[in-house]
């Protein structure tokens, strides 16, 4: 029944009393459990499905950990290349180090040091290769001297050193192990063996870029027309004056010009620069012409020539120097027409016969000539410029000496197919020599050094070994006094020796006037020393290395050198005996055994002096 009754809530107790009617209530119940079965859906295929990834991924891992776990360390290949990766580190860290010494040389560095780690392994171990400025030091050790002597022969076969000196052999009581060879590279300061020190692990980073320097320009200090000593350059007749210079030593200028038919022209030089003193060859067809001074009180020099009536001609103009020579040595060269002067007739009796004036002869001797026989004064301290001209020409030069003192005649600053030879004569004694400096340098300068034990007069005689002549065939000789030096004993005689043993050493003492800087060297195989270079007082040891050699006398030299040119040679001698026994007595074991143990006993360590060889420009 409806009724208008409003709805009031404090008519009940509670909210209990509110209940739902009974329709309602089962339909709320299938509406709660319809939303958990949505829920459940989702939620289960992705329970499985991450159940089946996780198996999958577990079915991977498992070979994986098994393969690790029966690997101890990095894979092979990986280990492989650690080693390599390590071994390159450690010779670029060494070429790092001595790159700045090896761009100084002019040094073909790969064949030196192919040379030098051509090795017998089986005998000769290398541990140390040390460089101090054209010197190469080598260390090692070597099963007995016979192998440091044939390495030696070896490194002087090579081509690649100027000298090789075997400096020291001392034995050792450690056996030899046949190493394994490893290649040496040079330190530029002395040091041991070159140790290879493992790169640490660092983490990768950005290397510094380091600037590449500033090349300097070589500069230019010949003139603009070089090289034309053999190739003439081109001289145009009017044109303003070239300018040349007399440089390197010995240069020859040489122009080339077109005359015209019938046509006058002067070649001249002119503006020599000080100690430019010039001298004139033109040459066309079959005829030469030659000045050396214009006019008196002017070492320039003029030709005059006139092209044949008939046809142009090719002009050839050569000047040399009869002066000194450098890179400030200056002159001008210019070529010009000009018109002849037509001589005015001079009118003679009708029965006087014409006046011929010969023309002067070109003298192309040096001015100290003729000396052949009687020589022209020199005095200590000057330089004299010399030619061998004409044919068979010899040079002898006087000067004064005291008592007591030491005086060295050089020459210099030789010409082109000059090569001299200096006697010096003085007190009935004579001293002798042709080229001071060692073979293959290309340098054929002399140099005489001698005492003086009374005062007097000393001659030097020079001549041509090259026997070249000609006015161009110039040289420089000069005199001067110089410290001495002697040494104590002046000869070394080791006595009899047996085969097979050593080395031998000998003391040699140095003395000077004043305190004089030395250096020895030695061409003779078997001979070396203790030290290379020194200060007077000192005492030298020469070392002879007998391992080798045959029997029978070998006679050898040490040379010192010192005043630039000077040279003392001492001459060495040996005699070697044959062996008696093959083995020393009291052994005591089977033949093989002592034998090994004798070879064992026999081990060395030695150094090797090498001096390097600049490559040809």
């Amino acid at each position: 029944m409806q009724t208008d009754r409003p709805f009031d809530l404090e008519e009940f107790d509670s909210f209990e009393e509110l209940e739902a009617p009974p329709l309602f209530r089962p339909m709320t119940l299938w509406l709660g459990v319809l939303g958990l079965a949505i829920l459940f859906i989702p939620l289960y295929l992705m329970a499985n499905t991450l159940g089946s990834e996780v198996a999958q991924l577990e079915a991977e891992v498992v070979p994986l950990q098994t393969a690790l776990a029966s690997t101890p360390g990095p894979l092979p290949q990986a280990q492989e290349l650690i080693v390599t990766l390590t071994a390159v580190h450690n010779q670029t860290d060494q070429m790092a180090a001595i790159l700045p010494v090896l761009e100084a040389e002019n040094v073909d560095w790969n064949a030196v040091m192919t040379a030098i780690n051509d090795v017998d392994g089986s005998g000769i171990q290398l541990t140390g290769l040390e460089q101090s400025g054209d010197q190469l030091l080598i260390r090692g050790r070597a099963a007995n001297e016979g192998f440091v002597t044939d390495y030696a022969r070896q490194l002087e076969t090579s081509g690649q050193f100027n000298q090789v000196v075997i400096q020291s052999i001392v034995q050792v009581t450690e056996p030899f192990f046949t190493p394994t060879p490893t290649p040496l590279l040079p330190t530029a300061t002395p040091t041991s063996a070159v140790t290879n020190t493992p790169r640490p692990t660092i983490a990768p980073t950005k290397a510094p870029v380091t600037p590449m320097p500033t090349a300097t320009a070589t500069p230019k200090l010949t003139d603009d027309y070089e090289w034309d000593d053999t190739t003439p350059k081109p001289i145009f007749v009017g044109a303003p004056a070239q300018i040349h210079n007399f440089y390197p030593n010995f240069d020859v200028d040489n122009v080339i010009f077109l005359a015209k038919a019938g046509r006058t022209y002067e070649v001249s030089t002119d503006f020599l620069a000080p100690g430019v003193d010039t001298f004139l060859t033109v040459t066309y067809g079959d005829v030469q012409l030659s000045n050396d001074d214009a006019a008196l009180g002017t070492l320039a020099s003029s030709v005059t020539l006139q092209a044949p009536p008939d046809r142009d001609v090719e002009v050839r103009v050569q000047v040399t120097n009869r002066g000194v020579y450098g890179a400030d040595q200056w002159y001008d060269l210019q070529v010009l027409e000009i018109v002849p002067t037509t001589p005015t007739p001079t009118i003679t009796p009708t029965n006087s016969p014409p006046t011929v004036t010969p023309s002067p002869t070109q003298d192309l001797r040096d001015i100290h000539e003729p000396n052949d026989v009687d020589p022209n004064p020199i005095a200590i301290g000057e330089a004299q410029i010399h030619n061998f001209f004409p044919n068979n020409d010899l040079d002898k030069v006087g000067f004064l000496v005291k008592n007591g003192r030491f005086y060295q005649i050089l020459t210099s600053q030789l010409g082109v197919g000059v090569d001299t030879a200096v006697t010096v004569e003085f007190n009935n004694e004579a001293w002798s020599n042709d080229d001071y400096d060692l073979p293959g340098s290309g340098n054929f300068a002399s140099a005489v050094c001698f005492p003086a034990e009374a005062d007097g007069t000393a001659v030097a005689t020079i001549s041509n070994v090259g026997q070249q002549f000609g006015a161009s065939k110039t040289y420089i000789v000069s005199v001067q006094e110089v410290p001495f030096l002697t040494v104590d004993p002046e000869e070394i005689d080791f006595g009899t020796v047996t085969q097979g043993s050593g080395p031998y050493t000998q003391t040699v003492q140095i003395e000077g006037t004043e305190p004089l800087d030395w250096e020895v060297t030695t061409d003779t195989p078997w001979l070396s020393t203790d030290l290379i270079t020194g200060t007077t007082p000192a005492a030298l040891s020469i070392i002879a290395n007998i391992s080798g050699l045959s029997t029978g006398v070998h006679e050898g030299e040490v040379t010192l050198g010192w005043a630039d040119f000077c040279r003392q040679t001492i001459p060495v001698t040996i005699q070697v005996n044959p062996v008696q026994s093959e083995l020393p007595a009291g052994y005591g074991r089977p033949p093989f055994v002592a034998k090994r143990a004798l070879l064992q006993a026999e081990t060395v360590e030695f150094v090797i002096v090498v001096t390097l060889k600049p490559v040809e420009p």
